[in-house]
């Protein structure tokens, strides 16, 4: 009977055109822009923090278009002369593809939605995948605000060479190439990051090594926005002359190479340049072939990894769970494995990592700009005092293997108390040596007094603000090995919540003790000065036995109920 059901079913199959596990390239490109299309809009769903997120960058996004225009507008009708408009346009050409090149580079966590390794187990090759995997990644916020700037660069490129072109015949030739050129340009914008992306999935190396490559990723995205905005504290100090000379170096320059040479070739053509005109191309072509077979070979690799597995490095070493320093109790216990969360979980590590990356931004900010040294010294005791609210959300890091504290019957108390003093091992010495030697840099030995007190104290009392928000609003975190840039928890309305009303928190005790501490600057006083610290190390040490208190109770009478809100990683 089987058999007879199955021929019909060939035969009606065959009838009607129907051929199974077989589908063109065209389906095969609709599926995927249409598999992108739903998860991208899955990815808003109950997701109020992207969203917002979204629109404030799309705001911004809009804003930089509205003065991308401007800039257009000022160099070619407003400017009565035509020689800069080229520069601009081989410069923010450039530029923007080096954007979209740095962005995946740099930002670890920001992956492909269409990752290639998801096709594994579908019988596709990188080649039939590739089409539908580019048309996919047009289909994205970013790369329609880029096409729209790459359109209005296009118009008043059109308008430059009417105006301003060498001949008619090259302003035919400038137009005639003018929108290839563009459509390539933008084509690269959208293959550098595919490439970067399934290169990244088929890379065999360990996960410990990904995840180091990731925080690494953070900590230079953070060093390069720390380091340009350093850099633009001295552009009033520089000489316009001095700028207006290396900047058409530059574009010129860049325009020689992958990154911007596409969208030279118009303006080349127009100004009569056939032989750059032509160079410039056959680097641009060259450039986008290289990358689309270097992101076929990654689509290649990363099928094939995903199913032979990660790699592992195979060196891991067994140590004993309780320091040899501490007791061997549940608070031993427990500060043992937090300090094993702080030195292998990258949930941990990048706030480790971000915070002396923002100290010595301050220091150079205090050297770049002396009258900033005193709030630059605020700003370090501030940081300092906001590494206590990493512990804001200790019982949702834990996730599913909180259980395990459940079941065994750990107290509250040592295991709240574990976990700070893991922190307080690896923090504490960091910032005594940071309050100590900021003020002797800036030549303020006086302050060493204020500052150390100040920091350990708002340090102290964010400990005790962190135990309480954490047992009263504790939210789902993502897994362990989280890529920081990956991090989705924090983008939920209850980690907002959370975090608002630990920063607030924090604050409110210490209050008087900075009152006292602009008091005595503004009149010069050490003893206002050494009385606010003073008061900022008494407010933190009450406010963490309060708190300690509230969260032990609160975590012995409501421990199932809270694991039930973040047991699951999101």
């Amino acid at each position: 009977m089987a058999g007879v059901l199955s021929t019909e079913q060939a035969a009606t199959a065959s009838a009607t055109g129907v051929h199974h596990g077989e589908i063109s390239q065209k389906d095969l490109i609709r599926l995927q822009l249409k598999l992108k299309w739903t998860l991208w809009k899955r990815s808003y769903r109950k997701n109020v923090g992207k969203i917002i997120g979204t629109s404030f960058g799309t705001l911004y996004a809009l804003g930089g278009l509205v003065g991308l225009v401007f800039l257009f507008l000022g160099t070619t009708l407003w400017a009565g002369e035509g020689s800069t408009f080229p520069l601009v346009i081989r410069g923010s050409g450039a530029l923007t593809v080096l954007l979209w090149f740095l962005i995946p580079v740099l930002a670890f966590g920001v992956d492909d939605t269409l990752d290639p390794r998801a096709f594994a187990l579908f019988p596709r090759s990188a080649k039939q995948l590739q089409p539908g995997l580019f048309s996919a990644a047009a289909l994205s916020l970013p790369s329609l605000l880029t096409l729209l700037a790459v359109l209005a660069a296009t118009g008043f490129e059109l308008l430059w060479l009417i105006l301003f072109g060498q001949g008619a015949a090259w302003i035919v030739l400038g137009a005639l190439a003018l929108i290839p050129a563009n459509l390539a340009g933008f084509a690269l914008c959208l293959l550098l990051p595919r490439a970067w992306f399934a290169h990244s999935a088929s890379r065999t190396s360990s996960r410990s090594g990904r995840e180091a490559g990731g925080i690494l990723g953070f900590l230079l995205m953070f060093v390069a926005i720390y380091g340009f905005s350093l850099s633009m504290q001295r552009v009033d100090e520089m000489d316009v002359d001095q700028l207006a000379r290396w900047l058409p170096t530059v574009a010129e320059t860049l325009s020689w190479t992958p990154l911007g040479a596409l969208f030279a070739v118009p303006m080349d053509l127009a100004e009569g340049r056939v032989l750059s005109a032509l160079l410039r191309a056959l680097i641009g072509a060259a450039t986008i072939v290289v990358v689309w077979l270097w992101w076929r070979r990654s689509i290649d690799l990363s099928l094939t990894s995903a199913l032979s597995g990660d790699a592992s490095s195979g060196d891991t070493k067994v140590s004993p769970l309780v320091p040899r320093f501490v007791p061997n109790t549940a608070f031993g216990a427990v500060m043992g494995k937090s300090l094993r969360y702080w030195r292998r979980d990258t949930r941990y590590l990048a706030a480790l990592g971000l915070y002396p990356v923002m100290i010595v931004f301050f220091v150079a900010m205090g050297f770049t700009l002396p009258e900033s040294r005193p709030g630059m010294i605020a700003m370090t005791i501030l940081m300092c005092g906001m590494s206590g609210m990493s512990l804001s959300n200790e019982i949702g890091f834990d996730g599913p293997a909180g259980w395990v504290n459940i079941v065994t019957g750990l107290p509250a108390r040592a295991n709240l108390l574990g976990r700070i003093a893991a922190m307080a091992v690896l923090m504490v010495p960091g910032v005594l040596v940071v309050t100590i030697a900021i003020p002797l840099l800036y030549g303020m030995p006086e302050l060493v007094p204020m500052t150390v007190m100040g920091a350990l104290g708002t340090m102290i009392c964010g400990w005790g603000i962190s135990t309480v928000v954490g047992t009263l609003l504790p939210y789902p975190s993502s897994p362990p090995g989280t890529n920081p840039m990956k991090d989705k928890s924090a983008s939920s309305s209850n980690a907002m919540i959370a975090m608002t009303v630990a920063m607030i928190a924090v604050f409110v005790p210490l209050l008087p003790a900075i009152g006292v501490g602009i008091w005595g600057a503004v009149t010069g006083s050490m003893v206002l000065t050494i009385l606010a610290g003073v008061l900022a190390l008494v407010a933190g040490i009450v406010v963490f036995l309060v708190g300690l208190r509230i969260s032990v109770v609160r975590l012995e009478a409501r421990y199932p109920d809270i694991f039930q809100k973040v047991r699951d990683h999101v």
